[in-house]
């Protein structure tokens, strides 16, 4: 379960039982940004209008879809007018993590896969094009 509590218009988040903690400026916690997964143009994945603090939270370690719906919950406490796309966010964070997983696989496997080749095999296994 996500902790939080806004303190001097910060808003800190911890999670119970695992080492994470953050402190969100509570102007910046509805931020939306476009993401890209692999090289930038048309090799890449582009996500528009995503949450920027569930993909920084979430793409490392906490990969709980329920840590990011509680996230949800919390940033339309605090950010109700927010324009994210939470399920453009969602297949964001999923794809991502996917993605790292296979670029580390992939720097120890005897035949490497370039980038693009990642990239092509999640568009197609996430139905993207």
């Amino acid at each position: 379960m996500i902790n939080y509590a806004l303190k001097e218009e910060l808003v800190y988040i911890s999670i119970e039982n695992v080492d994470f903690s953050y402190r969100i400026p509570l102007n910046k916690i509805g931020n939306t940004l476009d993401w890209i997964i692999g090289d930038k143009g048309e090799k890449g994945m582009l996500f528009k209008n995503v949450s920027s603090w569930t993909l920084q939270l979430f793409t490392k370690k906490i990969t709980e879809e329920k840590y990011i719906e509680q996230f949800q919950k919390i940033v339309h406490e605090f950010a109700p007018k927010n324009t994210i796309n939470w399920k453009t966010t969602l297949l964001a964070v999923n794809i991502q993590n996917e993605f790292n997983s296979l670029i580390s696989k992939n720097k120890s496997a005897e035949e490497k896969m370039e980038v693009n080749d990642i990239v092509s095999m999640l568009k197609v296994k996430y139905k993207l094009d």
